[in-house]
């Protein structure tokens, strides 16, 4: 199916047009809006029982797509809605009435571990607000999916900041949170900061470095605070360094936070663009703030 095709598709949706209602009009609340989806997840359940294929799994599939397509849609300010909304979604649980049990979708409980949203947000993430051959940094990223990738960051930014994660002591597994995007920020900045062929100030007018700015301005809190936990991955989830693999970095250190910053202000000051230099220095204030 072709790109516009499967956009128009998602856009013909219930769903769809319940959350745009959220993130477009002030008089829209995300409390209501979970409950229009639990109604309908409701009736999909009388209509065809607890089957995943045209049933709660495709309300739920749906969901998840609606959001990321109206997150990169909106900007930042009109994200909060939606954040919100997935807060509040993430704390409902759907029974099965056959069993009296939490109804699983593709093995998740529905709704409480977003089961979709994961896998639709990584597809998305990796679109680069394109069709799988944009590079976020690239100075020639056509503007239209600059705006989209950056906006989706934005928004899972906000996911981040806004999920419930209790960091376990030292040495403990570290349970992931639905919510939880810390790793895709890692990601970013491997585009942006840590590049292997390109320094920071050769890629500063980018999708990559507008899109390392807004983790820092929607999510230096959770951030900083994987730093203070010493949060890591496993070798597979690819939160290395390629540009600095001599320092072992297989996560959130202080040492890889402090370049970070210092990548950052040397991005800003081969800056000559207001707008990037603006978003720059923000992203500073917040990292100097988060850290203080």
């Amino acid at each position: 199916m072709a790109r516009e095709d499967f956009i128009k598709q998602i856009e013909c949706s219930k769903e769809f047009h319940i959350l745009k209602r959220l993130g477009l009009h002030p008089d829209a609340t995300a409390k209501d809006t979970v409950q229009q989806i639990l109604d309908l997840a409701v009736a999909a359940l009388d209509k065809e029982g607890p089957a995943e294929l045209y049933g709660v799994g495709t309300i739920d599939y749906n969901v998840s797509l609606a959001l990321l397509e109206l997150a990169q849609r909106l900007g930042p300010a009109k994200h909060g809605k939606l954040v919100e909304f997935v807060s509040l979604l993430q704390k409902e649980i759907v029974i099965n009435p056959s069993t009296g049990e939490p109804l699983q979708t593709q093995g998740d409980v529905l709704f409480a571990d977003l089961p979709s949203l994961g896998y639709t947000e990584l597809t998305t993430w990796y679109e680069f607000g394109g069709d799988y051959r944009g590079n976020p940094s690239d100075p020639k990223t056509k503007p239209k999916e600059r705006e989209r990738w950056v906006k989706l960051n934005a928004f899972i930014a906000q996911l981040s900041q806004a999920a419930d994660i209790r960091y376990p002591p030292s040495g403990e597994t570290f349970d992931m949170h639905c919510m939880d995007k810390s790793l895709h920020a890692i990601w970013t900045m491997q585009f942006a900061l840590e590049h292997e062929m390109h320094t920071p100030e050769a890629l500063v007018d980018t999708a990559a470095m507008e899109a390392a700015c807004v983790w820092f301005i929607y999510a230096a809190d959770r951030l900083w605070a994987n730093v203070q936990h010493s949060r890591m991955y496993d070798v597979s989830a690819g939160a290395g360094s390629n540009r600095f693999k001599e320092r072992g970095w297989n996560g959130y250190t202080r040492e890889r936070w402090e370049l970070w910053h210092e990548c950052l202000q040397d991005a800003k000051g081969a800056c000559t663009d207001e707008r990037m230099g603006n978003l720059l220095e923000d992203a500073l204030a917040h990292m100097r703030r988060a850290a203080s």
